[in-house]
């Protein structure tokens, strides 16, 4: 009678399921090898190398014979923890280009549970693939000890300095919050990771600590949002109170703004917001320079935008002038008193003086989504980010959200009003894409950062970068259009008619 469990009959059937596996292997002689690769050795790849990868993963799948069989097999060696099996498993984890098996493998690995099969795991805490880094904190937080002990270590200030370090750190902040969610409630992975917050309190403190930061503030935030209110609330009370303290605290005083209105007009707009975008916290000296260069600014963008938008229509590119450029809003500044009330400072003057003296600029194809696109404009320029800026009242959907989420918990949890400003460049080009670009506010400064965009720009750069591309901020993809498609003979149309575009540009 075979007895499931039964030591003696795990090693004979993990035996020949190893060797079916092995002879399955065997008769797929051209997948091959691609080894995972680090977010680091990702972003030295070109496009071509990216796109040769995802081509070689697809073939591999279509090209092998009895893939069912092969991972119902690993899937089988992990369930019966045949220790005999990880140097094999291993192979697929860390070199099988067909994902299915790749992924099995994992699993498998983790079943079994070997030193050698763990630490194989662990090795993929800075892996490109979510998969990788979700194994490696899944095996750290399992491993002997405390989580704290085993998974602190990614929040070292030498490990959040590089890119990989900060993605493994808010992976570790994940893994602390749902998962998915239910008409029950919110799911976690583990009741452990539920409650880590109420048993260790070095988890409380640094989700505290960490609520505010530019990449760890939102994984924080979640952690913080669904764990026990009894243990979160003193913790945020007293971080609120600190905030306050320290906003009542004037900090040291700004140099005296050195006529800077008069410099702008004369010429010296570069030198001149590089000071703006040097103070912090404008006083109230510098807001009334700052609010005058930014009406200044905006009123040469606004010139820009027409002389731009004019050239581009006659050209044939398929936007009006009545979509590209309809004026400010009427209610722009009811919209801005409602958002320097709802957020307790002034809009940053750019911002604000964009808003009032352009209000939309929209040079997005939206009318051809559903048509064909016009003979003569190149339509590979869809994909190349047209500059958009939608009004206050467009965006006034992220106030509301922000709202709502400050009612909804403590405040110190809502984090940043992520104000929405454009759709990323794969929805304007009517692509299934990503996180919309956004400022955050409040911001004390006179220029925000352009939020989840590549380039990283304050407001007035990103401006400044879109009109010196004559309206499209992802000209540096072409690598990328390239490798999935566009010809050298089409870029090289898309490019003499960028040339042929003319219009007057100002500095600004």
């Amino acid at each position: 009678m075979r007895v499931l469990g039964d030591p003696d009959v795990n090693e004979t059937d993990g035996a020949r399921v190893l060797e079916s596996l092995l002879e399955a292997l065997a008769r797929w002689p051209d997948v091959g090898s691609q080894p995972r690769v680090s977010i680091e050795a990702w972003n030295s790849l070109t496009a071509s190398q990216v796109k040769a990868r995802q081509d070689k993963s697809i073939a591999a799948v279509r090209g092998v014979a009895g893939l069912r069989s092969a991972t119902d097999q690993i899937r089988e060696l992990g369930r019966l923890r045949y220790e005999p099996a990880v140097p094999t498993l291993i192979g697929l984890w860390e070199e099988c280009p067909i994902r299915p098996v790749a992924v099995d493998a994992a699993h498998a690995l983790f079943g079994i549970g070997s030193a050698e099969a763990r630490d194989a795991l662990r090795r993929g805490i800075h892996d490109q693939e979510h998969f990788g880094r979700f194994m490696a904190l899944k095996v750290m937080v399992t491993d002997d000890g405390t989580a704290w002990d085993n998974v602190s270590h990614l929040f070292a200030d030498e490990c959040l300095a590089t890119e990989a370090g900060l993605t493994a750190a808010a992976e570790a902040l994940h893994l602390l919050s749902p998962h998915s969610f239910s008409q029950s409630g919110p799911e976690w992975y583990s009741e452990e990771l539920r409650v880590l917050l109420s048993q260790d309190h070095r988890w409380l403190d640094l989700c505290v600590g960490l609520r505010d930061h530019e990449v760890l503030g939102h994984p924080a935030r979640q952690v913080l949002k669904y764990a026990d209110p009894a243990v979160t609330g003193p913790a945020l009370d007293a971080a609120r109170a600190a905030r306050v303290a320290r906003t009542a605290t004037p900090a040291g005083g700004h140099p005296r703004p050195k006529d800077l209105v008069a410099r702008y007009r004369d010429g010296d707009h570069r030198r001149v917001w590089d000071e703006l975008g040097a103070v912090a916290h404008l006083d109230d000296r510098w807001r009334a320079e700052a609010e005058q260069v930014a009406a200044l600014t905006m009123e040469r963008v606004r010139r820009n935008a027409s002389s731009l938008t004019a050239a581009l229509i006659a050209r044939g590119w398929p936007i009006t002038i009545e979509q590209a450029l309809p004026g400010p809003a009427a209610d722009v500044e009811d919209r801005l008193r409602q958002l320097e009330q709802v957020t307790g400072t002034a809009v940053p003057p750019a911002l604000a003086a964009f808003w009032r003296t352009v209000g939309t600029i929209d040079l997005v194809p939206r009318d051809t989504w559903d048509a064909p696109f016009p003979p003569g404009a190149p339509e590979q320029l869809t994909v190349a980010d047209p500059l958009e800026i939608i009004d206050l009242g467009a965006a006034w959907y992220s106030v509301e959200e922000w709202q709502q989420e400050l009612a909804g918990g403590h405040p110190e949890i809502a984090g940043p009003l992520e104000v929405t400003i454009a759709a990323d460049y794969l929805h304007k080009a009517d692509i299934s894409g990503g996180a919309p670009y956004s400022v955050w506010l409040p911001h004390a400064g006179a220029d925000p950062l352009v939020r989840d965009e590549a380039h990283g720009l304050t407001f007035t750069d990103y401006l400044r970068r879109a009109f010196a591309d004559k309206g499209f901020l992802g000209l540096d993809r072409q690598d990328e259009w390239l490798a999935y498609g566009v010809t050298r003979d089409q870029l090289a149309e898309l490019t003499a008619w960028l040339e042929s575009v003319e219009y007057e540009h100002l500095d600004f």
